[in-house]
């Protein structure tokens, strides 16, 4: 992770910010408005151990120089939303989105969609030839949305624990 890397939005008002582990405090607010995907994720609110958590965990054979944390910031610095991903997994070629998160004020609005559009152009400048990712089997309207986004169901695979909760997940992918 590095402060150096970001790409250009063409959202209005609003930036990309390359975030380290030291804005993991920042990032609360944001974790708290998106309490609902959280409780869905994890089975209890979030707190500040969960921010930090994403900036900790790498897919096997990552480091943290893999892993990339962009964060849309408004210009009141508020975040509105947070993409995580790590490169080169599961190989060569390959992005793997970890985490999208827009604020419930702003869902529904395209936001999401323009800011995927936006990453996926700048993969393209990074040599990825591909990108996926993983839904919890039963979180819908988050299946509705990458589907509409042009990813397509690889494999079901689980369960696998996160907190108090176990997940069956649809890993999804699609070609840049």
């Amino acid at each position: 992770m590095d402060k150096a890397t970001t790409f250009p939005t063409s959202l209005p008002g609003y930036e990309i910010e390359a975030l380290t582990a030291n804005d993991a405090p920042r990032l609360v607010p944001l974790y708290q408005s998106c309490a609902d995907y959280i409780v869905l994720e994890r089975g209890h609110p979030p707190d500040i151990a969960i921010a930090l958590e994403e900036f900790e965990s790498f897919p096997p054979g990552r480091t943290e120089a893999d892993k990339f944390i962009f964060g849309l910031k408004s210009a009141t610095d508020e975040f509105a939303g947070l993409l995580a991903c790590d490169r080169h997994y599961p190989q060569e070629g390959i992005w793997w989105i970890a985490l999208l998160m827009i604020a419930p004020a702003l869902r529904r609005s395209g936001m999401a969609r323009s800011l995927c559009d936006d990453f996926f152009k700048w993969l393209k400048t990074q040599q990825a030839e591909r990108i996926q990712l993983a839904v919890f089997a039963g979180n819908e309207q988050a299946l509705r949305f990458w589907k509409g986004q042009g990813f397509e169901l690889i494999r079901t695979s689980g369960p696998v624990s996160i907190g108090t909760k176990q997940h069956m997940m649809q890993v999804l992918g699609r070609s840049l």
